[in-house]
């Protein structure tokens, strides 16, 4: 473990959640230290995660259920924040191809953490609230939506998204997304054709918010 790494401790006898849990946090650049006794963590990792909910001697940590969360992305989003610092991420952004499904691209400081397909604008407005909620003291906050292909639908959807993350200090753009079906990368097993262009419209245009 090097010194100053970003590290948060998992308990847990899941193995399946414990490698969910592993993997969701490699994306951020976080480390995960996973033990079956809190005694076996350092003093130094100040934030657990866990699916057991019983009474634990923290010992100034602060620890993170499971169970409290929507989704195990968000309780790991959460987790990892503490970890390197509430300030320290500068950009929470999200891509939007509006396909016949939609898909998105989540980014923090221009790493891209996963990648989701929508067939219901409720979930994804939903999805979005929570990322930006779980990310509010990012330095900018912006929503990306393609709108070469078919602007008026674009538009709609960035009026539900406007209204849907008002106050929240996030501003949503309309882009260029011609060519988005092509890129430099190939597309990763199990990802849809529109997830896939909102990485690629994501890549494309994630530095220009810098």
């Amino acid at each position: 473990m090097r010194r100053g790494e970003p590290i948060i401790g998992l308990l847990t006898s899941d193995m399946r959640f414990g490698n969910m849990v592993k993997e969701m946090a490699s994306a951020l650049g976080v480390r995960v230290k996973h033990v079956l006794s809190l005694d076996e963590l350092p003093l130094s990792i100040k934030v657990v995660i866990t699916d057991e909910r019983r009474r634990l001697d923290e010992r100034g940590r602060i620890i993170l259920y499971k169970e409290d969360y929507d989704s195990i992305e968000e309780l790991v989003e959460r987790a990892s924040e503490i970890a390197v610092g509430e300030l320290r991420y500068r950009l929470a952004a999200a891509a939007i191809d509006p396909g016949k499904s939609v898909g998105v691209a989540y980014i923090l400081d221009h790493r891209m953490i996963r990648t989701k397909r929508y067939g219901i604008i409720e979930s994804l407005l939903d999805d979005l609230s929570r990322f930006m909620r779980t990310h509010s003291r990012a330095e900018k906050k912006y929503v990306l939506i393609g709108a070469t292909s078919n602007p008026e639908n674009a538009r709609a959807i960035a009026q539900k998204i406007g209204k849907a993350l008002y106050g929240e200090g996030v501003i949503v753009k309309l882009v260029d997304e011609s060519n988005t079906r092509r890129g430099l990368i190939p597309r990763m097993r199990g990802m849809s054709k529109d997830e896939y262009s909102a990485l690629i419209l994501s890549l494309r245009n994630i530095l220009k918010l810098r």
